[in-house]
């Protein structure tokens, strides 16, 4: 009896591994009323761009008709943004908040890959990313 608690208790434990490893998501219009719902799910890479074996995580979603990758997350100062495909006649922007709420940066998107700066102390920033009239919110954590 004990074997099968046991047993059931690790297959819940490994259950919710997997799934911590993704969140929902949504998108709202002006008015509040949601307008999309999508999967983010965070991988765990090797980080390409450094010759260390540290690892990383990879946040990823598709908005509409983009796929935006954001990483190292976290971080210990700078983010990449991918954006795909990048379509220059659409406006693109990205807002950088503190926890409290309070702007820190507003920055043109003017390429598919955007380097963003986190000059601030280490802790939880908020990350807005607006394409056109639709605003994607991302956690950042600064180490």
């Amino acid at each position: 009896m004990k074997t099968k608690y046991l047993l059931t208790g690790l297959l819940l434990l490994a259950s919710a591994a997997f799934i911590s490893a993704q969140s929902i998501a949504f998108d709202y219009d002006a008015d509040g009323n949601m307008e999309s719902r999508y999967v983010v799910t965070l991988q765990s890479v090797k980080a390409a761009e450094t010759e260390t074996t540290e690892t990383t995580e990879i946040a990823e979603i598709d908005l509409k008709d983009f796929h935006i990758t954001i990483y190292p997350n976290p971080t210990k100062g700078q983010i990449r943004i991918i954006m795909e495909p990048f379509l220059p006649e659409q406006s693109k922007s990205l807002q950088l908040y503190d926890a409290s709420g309070k702007l820190l940066k507003t920055q043109a998107i003017a390429s598919a890959t955007t380097a963003l700066e986190i000059t601030g102390n280490p802790g939880v920033y908020l990350l807005n990313i607006r394409l056109g009239e639709t605003v994607s919110k991302w956690k950042i954590i600064k180490q």
